[in-house]
């Protein structure tokens, strides 16, 4: 074993033979040989506080030169020596070397700093005001940053001698030999008053373990190994921290079987996952809740487990988690798997496609990093001819499930049966949300579905015959939320498509041809927003609600008042309602996307498509199930899984009938359930309104019981002839009453128009207010 050089060798314990009880007893002595008091505690705390700022130092990046000479450079040479041996060959962070100072406020408060600290010029140094807040000993602190010799040796014999703590205390550190620990864990003071973290030793043992194994031709006989050790220990017991070969290998076996969790794998994780609790169960089917760490004591600890856990993942993916992971799960699959069955399509890391996008246009979401954009689509082939068959399609981005990327969704109902089993058509990870990069996607996509279908996408306003829904082929209809980057960059993609048929008249505006649409023309005849989008953004407006209201009027199939109402908004709503008209109109789709007269999708299709982007929003929701803030890789691969679920589960509904819920999937049963939901929600909102209403009535009557009662006492009084000083009082307390009173009524009065109706608001008949039907009083 190893010991500290400053352990007392004759205290050092031996034992002949090891148990759990032993081990559990002489931990327990340890235990009791510190003496626990309030003054114990703040002494090692500050002793502990010290020690760690000596270690650390300022960590501000070097800037500024200092100067050591004599002793003063000797310790800290020493002391930087002594701290590359405990980094055991990792490199450390380069850091300011300067000194950190005791020092005092003018108002006598002390602090630490660096001594290249200004407020004015470094205030990225080191500084803390923690010794000044009462809780250390700053008296035996300020003595350790003066090196006052003998306050330091009266403050340490005074807690070595009386409360048993402090660096003058013999050590009882003592660790296993197969520990890479280097140093003990507790500063000492040497003889020569020098503060020091001493090298742990290796504590001799005399004993020998003897082991006799059967030859090979004798093990069916015996097969057994005995194993003698004659003598005594020199050391005590030691704790069983290294996991014995055979649990190890079964460990490892654990790891590798649960494939899609070990990329995002932790000791937490693992710890808590099924197939490690069904494991322990039937290993160990004697306790209730078995845990690894009845397998083994060393399991209990995390560190070790999360070693396991990092050999397995560097075997299995020696090329990381993240992108470059990607990279290498990519080559593996194209030299493994058929075209046909491939996941990953695409992965491509482009520097400049930041500087293809538009910055002069507000709606276009342009980031400036250094970061190349880097792009991941994934689509499998099934999926691939499902989105070729689509006719209506939504799209959604999710930030979520993978750390610094976001997640691109294209999904809608099965094109097949057009029932209530929702497809993933294809998710698309990426680092940025620009036009862009948003057409890349999409035309990367058509070439996806191009080498897996022989055709390209085809949209109704491009490749119909006519611009009746009965004419229309392709995908007719596409909802989404009011991204800017994403809209104008699907606008972009489809210019780019028309721009590569034959010439032709626009099916809408015959007058003029297909190619002189611009990007947002070619989005008023296909895309349209999501209702519950729109209408959350109205909830947020700082407006009154009848300006809420005339803004929900917008979301129509016509309106008969466009114009008048847009300008009634802007009048009646304030600044809040001018932006929210600025930010519809300077997006140049958000209208014609929430009113059907504003846009060129043919009435049936309008009337059929899909009013909000529910469906993406409940895959998104689904997947997210699978786990949140992922590693790429770990993300990517949970992806695939809940993809393919989906996939083969519609698969089977096909083939065999079998659904994936007792739901008929009908869209009676969808139409109830939103019906039902949408009661359930105002029912909800009328009971909340009804309490508010019950509550504000007992205010308001509180408030006129207390106007009652002072104006009473007021006459009283006033009739009684009492002196003018009591009158007064009275008459402050009558004028602080009335005020509660009009508050009162003030709040009652905004309830005008809420609750069911079953429940009467009680207001005054003031000739001012306006009359309500539930106000009595």
């Amino acid at each position: 074993m190893k010991i500290c050089p400053f352990v007392d060798g004759s205290k050092i314990g031996t034992h002949t033979a090891a148990s759990r009880e032993g081990l559990a007893q002489r931990l327990k002595d340890i235990q009791e040989q510190q003496n626990q008091s309030p003054f114990r505690d703040v002494f090692e705390k500050t002793f502990i506080y010290f020690t760690a700022l000596q270690r650390q130092g300022c960590a501000s990046p070097p800037h500024e030169p200092t100067i050591y000479i004599g002793d003063e450079a000797a310790a800290r040479e020493n002391r930087n020596a002594h701290q590359v041996r405990e980094q055991r060959g990792h490199s450390g962070k380069e850091t300011c070397n300067g000194r950190l100072l005791f020092r005092y406020t003018a108002s006598g408060r002390a602090f630490i700093q660096c001594e290249h600290y200004n407020r004015n010029l470094n205030i990225d140094h080191f500084i803390d005001f923690r010794p000044g807040n009462g809780l250390l000993n700053s008296t035996y602190l300020e003595a350790l940053f003066l090196g006052d010799k003998n306050l330091i040796e009266e403050f340490e014999e005074d807690a070595a001698i009386i409360h048993g703590v402090g660096p003058r205390v013999q050590c009882s550190s003592i660790a296993n030999y197969s520990t890479i620990k280097v140093n003990c864990s507790f500063e000492h003071r040497s003889a020569s008053g020098i503060l020091e973290n001493p090298e742990m030793v290796i504590c001799p043992c005399p004993v020998k373990f003897r082991i006799y194994e059967p030859l090979p031709d004798y093990r069916e006989e015996c097969p057994w190994v005995l194993v003698v050790c004659p003598g005594e220990h020199s050391h005590p017991i030691p704790i069983p921290s290294k996991t014995p070969p055979s649990i190890r290998a079964e460990i490892f076996q654990l790891l590798d079987s649960l494939e899609s969790d070990l990329s995002d794998l932790t000791p937490r994780r693992f710890l808590r996952h099924p197939s490690v609790k069904i494991f322990l169960k039937k290993r160990l089917p004697r306790l209730l809740n078995p845990m690894l760490l009845d397998l083994h004591p060393s399991l209990g600890n995390r560190d070790h487990l999360r070693g396991y856990i990092k050999l397995v993942q560097d075997k299995k993916f020696p090329a990381g988690t993240g992108w470059e992971g990607i990279i290498n799960l990519k080559k593996q699959q194209d030299e493994t798997i058929p075209q046909d069955e491939r996941y990953i399509r695409y992965i491509a890391e482009i520097p400049a496609l930041g500087q293809l996008a538009s910055t002069d246009d507000p709606t276009d979401d342009v980031e400036d990093s250094p970061t190349p954009f880097r792009i991941i689509i994934c689509m499998s082939k099934n999926n691939s001819i499902r989105l070729s068959k689509a006719h209506y399609v939504q799209s959604d981005i999710g930030f979520k499930r993978i750390a610094g990327y976001q997640e691109f969704e294209l999904g809608g109902l099965d094109p097949t049966t057009r029932i209530s089993n929702i497809s993933t058509y294809c998710r698309i990870y990426l680092n940025r949300q620009t036009a862009e990069a948003h057409r890349l996607i999409f035309h990367k996509i058509d070439e996806i579905v191009e080498i897996d279908t022989g055709h390209r996408l085809k949209w109704r306003h491009i490749h119909s015959k006519g611009p009746t829904s009965a004419e229309a082929v392709g995908i007719y209809h596409i909802a989404v939320d009011q991204h800017g980057g994403q809209a104008k960059g699907f606008g972009l993609y489809l210019k780019d498509i028309a721009a590569s048929v034959p010439r032709m008249a626009e099916l809408h505006e015959p007058q003029r041809l297909l190619q002189d649409l611009d990007e947002y023309e070619h989005l008023r005849r296909i895309l349209r927003l999501c209702r519950v989008h729109f209408l959350r953004n109205i909830q947020q407006c700082g407006v009154s609600n009848d300006v809420r209201q005339k803004m929900r009027s917008l979301l129509c199939m016509e309106h008969p008042n466009w114009d008048t109402t847009i300008r009634e908004i802007e009048g009646e709503g304030g600044k809040a309602a001018k932006d929210w008209v600025a930010d519809k109109v300077r997006s140049k789709f958000a209208f014609s996307g929430i009113c059907w007269a504003k846009s060129f999708i043919p009435r049936e299709i309008w009337q059929i498509g899909d009013e909000t982007s529910n469906i993406i929003e409940s895959l998104h929701s689904d997947v997210n199930r699978e786990g949140l803030s992922c590693t790429l890789l770990g993300g990517i691969i949970k992806g695939q899984h809940f993809d393919t679920l989906k996939e083969k589960t519609l698969e089977n509904l096909i083939s065999t009938g079998v659904r994936p819920s007792y739901h008929r999937g009908h869209i009676s049963e969808s139409v109830t359930r939103s019906l039902k939901r949408k009661s359930e929600a105002t029912h909800k909102i009328l009971e909340k309104q009804d309490q508010d209403i019950v509550h504000q009535n007992k205010k308001i009557k509180r408030a006129l019981e207390g106007v009652t009662a002072t104006h009473e006492e007021l006459e009283r009084f006033v009739q009684g002839s009492s002196n003018h000083l009591v009158i007064n009082r009275a008459e402050k307390k009558r004028e602080k009453a009335m005020a509660s009173y009009k508050k009162a009524v003030e709040m009652s009065t905004e309830k005008i128009g809420t609750g069911s109706g079953k429940v009467g608001l009680l207001l005054p008949p003031l000739p001012d207010r306006p009359h309500s039907g539930n106000s009595t009083m």
